[in-house]
């Protein structure tokens, strides 16, 4: 379910320690009830094996510098910290955590049904399939072709309708802002009055970039769709559409999407206050 948004999610990372967000989580108490139900919901949406490549993206993103402030240089030392505080094992636990304290048993035993759906298998199963590197160059050829030869006009407004449903484009333009922001946290470091301000000015240059990327952004998702899904039927695509509509499939994405946003910005806090020590020791 969360799948068809992970080749454009560049960045998104938990600490290996528990943040804030799920200290609190854990003191609210895990319903032992619905932990093993959300852990099989998190393997059969796709959304643990997006999870893994997480690690292996930032790390790709913090080297070829694509940060929201083309400034913000980190030392090997200091990158090599930031990377450290993030895990796999760690993100899938906190998220675990959170999805806990979101979703109760009703919901969860509805959406366990709907992914064991045959249709719903063979999608997730194609998202994740297009997130390989063979696939992402597969990708590339077909989009161009795409340009060349366009699908028909339905089949064009069934994807426009998949993208709007999933909300493709917003959950990642949100993580994106998310990711640039956390970097940012990180590289500015101590409160201060000169800091707040470079915040602010550094929140709406990253909300006017946002709105300046969104259609160019969208294009690029729906074109990629249009790849992710090409060997299923119109119906097959309508009746994904359909049960991404309903209330339990929104309340997911949308909880999931939200929970790694927060705990994301959360870990770039912790690592800005590692940072800064770090270069305090330095010029001792």
């Amino acid at each position: 379910m969360l799948t068809c948004t992970r080749h454009a999610l560049l960045t998104l990372l938990l600490l290996t320690s528990l943040s804030p967000l799920c200290a609190e989580n854990r003191d609210a108490g895990i319903n032992p009830e619905i932990d093993q139900s959300i852990d099989q919901l998190m393997r059969m949406s796709g959304l643990k094996h997006t999870i893994d490549s997480f690690p292996q993206e930032i790390m790709a993103q913090i080297n070829q510098q694509k940060l929201s402030n083309p400034r913000a240089t980190l030392t090997d030392e200091e990158r090599t910290l930031l990377i450290s505080h993030f895990s796999p094992d760690a993100i899938y636990r906190n998220l675990k955590q959170h999805l806990n304290s979101q979703l109760d048993s009703e919901a969860l035993t509805s959406l366990l049904e709907m992914h064991n759906d045959p249709l719903m298998k063979r999608i997730v199963a194609a998202e994740i399939a297009a997130s390989s590197v063979e696939s992402q160059k597969e990708m590339a050829t077909f989009i161009t072709e795409l340009r060349h030869k366009p699908p028909s006009q339905q089949r064009i407004k069934i994807i426009q309708q998949l993208d709007h449903v999933s909300m493709s484009t917003e959950s990642v333009l949100y993580l994106m802002e998310i990711m640039m922001l956390g970097m940012n946290e990180m590289m500015l470091g101590r409160k201060d009055n000169k800091n707040d301000a470079n915040r602010a000015q550094i929140q709406a240059e990253i909300a006017n970039t946002s709105r300046l990327i969104e259609d160019e952004l969208r294009q690029q998702i729906i074109m990629s769709m249009h790849y992710i899904y090409r060997d299923f039927s119109d119906a097959e695509v309508m009746h994904y559409i359909e049960q991404l509509k309903r209330d339990e499939s929104q309340h997911y994405t949308r909880s999931a999407i939200k929970g790694i946003g927060i705990v994301i910005l959360d870990a770039f806090k912790h690592s800005a206050n590692q940072r800064l020590q770090l270069r305090n020791a330095r010029a001792v």
